[in-house]
């Protein structure tokens, strides 16, 4: 539970400096295995962090409190 509570800092870090990503793209920069990753969102998705959509063919993740205007 330690581990997937550090990663969820790390998505929440990366997600903050940089913006939305992809599960892929958060997977390779922060590091992790892609199964981290997902439990790590998942996490910060039930305390209501992340919000979800759609640019073109991919799916995105970003912080609830980082939404552009325009999404």
């Amino acid at each position: 539970m330690q581990k997937i509570g550090e990663c969820s800092g790390q998505v929440w870090g990366y997600l903050s400096t940089e913006g939305p990503a992809t599960i892929t793209k958060l997977t390779k920069e922060i590091g992790e295995k892609k199964d981290l990753v997902l439990q790590a969102v998942g996490w910060l998705a039930r305390e209501n962090k992340l919000y979800f959509f759609e640019k073109g063919r991919n799916k995105l993740i970003g912080l609830i409190d980082h939404v552009p205007p325009h999404e």
